[in-house]
């Protein structure tokens, strides 16, 4: 279920560390304002694990949302746990992993009478709770992020290059530039690929060059994380 050495122990250590999870920190909505219906039953399987486009990025960015306002607190920003609870990158992006999933953030999980993680079923919607795990399993690996800094904050400085007056081409070179670097990074979920703030910020950047501020600020983002 967990990619993780030892994660027989997983579901144990993440239970435990929910009881500092959440404190006086109540669930919350997601607004899923962007992402399609899904069919009123809950899927069983990620219905975005193969999704493309606007529609990859949406959900990422939904999720990401979702995740810091509900579940950063005990999972770490960007999902990287900090020993408390187990890292959830490394859940698996498969039916088991999948199954797993659904049931802890659809349940909960109590401990003789004590709640340790609370149920987030009628208080997230079913595009929501699947936008936060496809947020989750196109994670990058942390440290293999720390060893392409450099290579990170020189795109980073391009995108702040880029003139106001930059034609498509001139864009689309370093969007390509973007996407081919982010690509590099390899999800620890097993996942069929990562999108990292590069890619978010190449996809941002190719809807106009008025995007670039924020497309810098993104990747570094991913810099200070």
């Amino acid at each position: 279920m967990f990619r993780k050495p030892g994660s027989l122990a997983a579901p144990l250590i993440f239970v435990a560390g929910m009881a500092f999870a959440h404190g006086d920190t109540a669930p919350r909505a997601v607004d899923t304002t962007g992402l399609p219906d899904l069919p009123e039953e809950m899927a069983t399987e990620n219905p975005w694990r193969n999704a493309e486009g606007d529609l990859l990025f949406k959900a990422v960015e939904i999720g990401g949302k979702g995740f810091n306002s509900n579940c950063a607190r005990c999972h770490g920003l960007e999902a990287i746990s900090g020993g408390l609870a187990p890292d959830l990158r490394f859940l698996e992006a498969n039916d088991m992993g999948d199954e797993w999933f659904l049931d802890r953030i659809q349940n909960g999980y109590e401990q003789n009478g004590a709640v340790k993680m609370p149920p987030f079923k009628g208080i997230l919607s079913q595009e929501a709770m699947w936008a936060i795990r496809t947020y989750i399993e196109t994670r990058p690996d942390a440290d293999a992020v720390t060893e392409r800094a450099s290579d990170i904050t020189a795109l980073r400085d391009r995108i702040k290059e880029l003139p106001a007056t930059a034609s498509t081409d001139e864009v689309e070179v370093v969007a390509g530039e973007l996407d081919k670097l982010g690509s590099t990074f390899e999800p620890l979920s097993g996942a069929p690929r990562t999108i990292t703030p590069l890619q978010q910020a190449a996809h941002l950047l190719r809807t106009g060059v008025s995007h670039a501020p924020m497309a810098a600020e993104m990747v570094s983002g991913m810099l200070r994380n």
